[in-house]
């Protein structure tokens, strides 16, 4: 995790926006679905014109934006698929119960810790942030296909750009991301690699309880400033 960090507070807004791309579907995909592109490119113009219009509030209440993050960006996020991965085999040899937890403290994990790492982000930018600040390539959705690789670009503050790579799949749901890469660094396998020694040496229950004690600490830090 301590990559990902390092990566966002670089310059990268990429887990706290997660989404964009202005290329267009090909016209073999499905009508009735709105295309992975159309779907990244609303949520991110929606996501960049909150955070304009509330930096005064974000400043004042650090909630503000986690609050933004959970209702424009998570929903487009499939924490089911990305918890399936993470977890891997440990996955099939869970119980209900303890896959409900894991995803559910998962998802509290990454909505906070993004939160905190945009927070930190916007601290030092004076000036609104510009709708095209990511440039995304055109996807090519072929006729069925439900599963595709979204490839952006992002301006840093150096001049100099950072790829990005978003995995989508196709849900009853629509279209959802499962995982993020930056610079060739998955969120998915970073979080598995992370987890692995815990699920194997102390269990799924003890790996669920330390997220948990992660979250809490997390919500106690964030309410301190």
């Amino acid at each position: 995790m301590q990559t990902i960090q390092t990566t966002i507070k670089n310059g990268l807004l990429i887990f706290g926006l997660l989404f964009a791309t202005n290329g267009m579907a090909t016209a073999n995909a499905d009508p009735t679905v709105q295309a992975p592109d159309e779907m990244l490119k609303k949520a991110t113009v929606k996501m960049l014109r909150s955070i304009n219009s509330h930096r005064a509030d974000i400043k004042s209440s650090p909630d503000k934006l986690k609050s933004l993050v959970e209702q424009i960006i998570l929903p487009h996020l499939d924490f089911i698929a990305a918890s399936k991965m993470v977890m891997g085999k440990y996955w099939l040899r869970s119980e209900k119960q303890q896959k409900i937890n894991f995803i559910r403290q998962f998802r509290l994990l990454l909505l906070r810790f993004y939160s905190s790492a945009l927070a930190e982000y916007l601290n030092d930018k004076d000036k609104d942030l510009p709708e095209d600040l990511i440039h995304y390539f055109p996807i090519n959705l072929k006729d069925g296909e439900k599963s595709i690789t979204v490839r952006a670009e992002l301006k840093s503050d150096k001049g100099d750009t950072i790829p990005i790579h978003y995995r989508v799949h196709l849900t009853k749901k629509g279209w959802k991301i499962y995982d993020v890469s930056v610079e060739g660094i998955s969120m998915i396998t970073t979080y598995k690699n992370n987890f692995a020694t815990q699920f194997k040496t102390e269990g799924i229950d003890a790996l669920i309880a330390s997220l948990e004690e992660k979250n809490k600490n997390l919500l106690a830090n964030n309410n301190k400033k």
